[in-house]
């Protein structure tokens, strides 16, 4: 049910009945939906295979980042209530995704909510109006949005699409059947690219085809990489130039939009050195033609340093950072399946997507940042799992931040409990079990190994673990190479903003 829950959730993100159907007008569907969850995680069977909390190092990313924004608050109490339901999303949807099916099952659900959007608003072109697209269409001069929160504008709605063919092509087409390639992924692509390209968002055409070569270049062969770039900068770059609206990339100085929000962005970047606004503070008035107004800076990167400080903008990174080094380092155990290499594929995507079109729509506070984190952090428990399933490892070394074995009980009724860890020292050789279901009986790594077949079952073991080395997933804490990455991003994120604003 949790899990279920878990991509009703994606269709209240992404779809938002309640901002365009009339009865659900100022309804506050999220609170009911939260109750209804806590109580599906803690009553189901199917929790997560590495249960607890502070696990893994995305949990430790989100508490600095949490502990960093209260902290940083102009209102301590605001930025609280604020922050607190985008870290509950975070709890509930990383323990709803507790088996490889339900992270493919809940990527799949993250592009179909996406071409649901898309159809409605391909179907406003066709006077099939639901959310009152028709009227801020026009008031944005022709260029495609929808009357929902979150895509109420064309370059919203642009980079939500970006996204859609790319993560279709890993879903559906790479490694896929017939119906997959030859369908189900040119269908979603039509849909997404007809849809951007109403939008003329040129922010979304860039992240497009940048996401598409991508797909191309990384893991490929030299050969195919070669081939891929020089198309990608011959041919590629002359059809974006018949692109609606990107002939104007030639010359942004005279480009007033851009004006204005470089405008915002030497606010925010004095902000950012002298005195951070604090969580959601930062508004950046400037004045052009003698009027003063209120200015976007259309940066997720630019509004959390104005935000949160350079230190902010590094926790904020470092999250992303994280989940990225877990798809990578997930290689080794999705390889040799297809079904979990194409979900550690496909999340790399939608990591990567956030983190480009970051540079261009304020996204930095949605929950959709929340969802990528714990996608990514569910992935890495099943690791883990994994990796602590071999109860026996010749010669090889223990999981990163693994020094001890965690036996654990559960007081009381066994499904509904809370289970806490008692820490058992390690014999060498021996890593721990992983929870497996609440109405199981839980025992130590070295009872249950006693209680087997003695000898036989350890060379067995023994075996599998060799078999398995190439699966060993060992990363499971935050370390200096983290920090150090952290800083680098930082600094990049920096040095990019200034340059922009020297030259631009």
């Amino acid at each position: 049910m949790e899990f279920r829950l878990a991509v009703f959730f994606l269709f209240l993100y992404y779809i938002r009945p309640q901002d365009w159907i009339g009865g659900m007008a100022g309804f506050n569907i999220i609170r009911p939906l939260i109750v209804i969850w806590a109580w599906a995680l803690f009553s189901s069977r199917s929790r997560s295979p590495v249960p607890g909390i502070l696990r893994t190092p995305h949990d430790w990313c989100m508490l600095l980042y949490f502990g960093w924004v209260l902290w940083m608050g102009a209102g301590a109490q605001s930025a609280f209530s604020g922050f607190l339901p985008l870290v509950i999303f975070y709890a509930f949807t990383l323990h709803s995704l507790g088996t490889w099916e339900r992270i493919k099952g809940f990527l799949k659900a993250w592009n179909f909510m996406l071409l649901g959007v898309a159809v409605i608003a391909l179907a406003s072109l066709m006077k099939v109006d639901l959310t009152g697209a028709v009227d801020l269409t026009m008031k944005a001069e022709g260029r495609l949005c929808i009357g929902t929160w979150m895509h109420n504008n064309p370059n919203a709605l642009g980079h939500s699409m970006a996204v859609v063919m790319p993560l279709s092509y890993m879903l559906h087409f790479w490694r896929g059947n017939v119906l997959g390639r030859f369908v189900i992924f040119p269908a979603q692509s039509t849909l997404a690219l007809w849809c951007i390209y109403e939008t003329q968002s040129k922010g979304a055409f860039l992240v497009t085809g940048l996401l598409m070569v991508l797909l191309f270049v990384v893991g490929r062969p030299l050969l195919v990489k070669a081939f891929a770039l020089t198309v990608a900068l011959s041919l590629g770059v002359s059809a974006l130039s018949f692109l609606p609206r990107m002939s104007q990339v030639g010359n942004l100085r005279a480009d007033e939009g851009v004006q204005g929000r470089l405008m915002a962005w030497e606010l925010a970047k004095t902000a950012m050195e002298q005195r951070p606004a604090g969580w959601k503070q930062f508004i950046a008035y400037i004045n052009w033609r003698g009027i003063t107004e209120a200015k976007a800076t259309h940066s997720s990167y630019v509004q959390v340093g104005a935000d949160l400080g350079i230190q902010g903008m590094a926790l904020y990174l470092l999250a992303l950072w994280a989940a990225y080094r877990t798809t990578v380092h997930a290689a080794r155990t999705c390889r040799d399946e297809d079904d979990r290499e194409r979900s550690r594929r496909a999340l790399m995507v939608l990591i990567i997507a956030y983190a480009t079109s970051g540079w261009m729509i304020n996204r930095e506070y949605h929950t959709e940042y929340f969802l990528l984190i714990a996608a990514a952090a569910a992935m890495h428990r099943l690791c883990l799992s994994e990796q602590q399933s071999l109860a026996f490892e010749p010669g090889g070394d223990p999981i990163e931040g693994e020094d001890t074995v965690r036996s654990w009980s559960a007081a009381g009724n066994s499904q509904t409990a809370m289970a806490w860890p008692a820490l058992v020292p390690v014999a060498p050789g021996f890593s721990e079990v992983p929870f497996r279901a609440a109405s199981a009986p839980l025992q130590s790594p070295v009872t249950a190994v006693m209680a087997t077949a003695g000898a036989p079952v350890l060379e067995s073991l023994a075996g599998l673990a060799e078999g398995e080395s190439a699966r060993r997933f060992r990363w499971n804490r935050l370390n200096w190479p983290d920090l150090g990455a952290a800083v680098i991003l930082t600094w990049a994120v920096i040095y990019v903003w200034e340059y922009i604003l020297k030259n631009l």
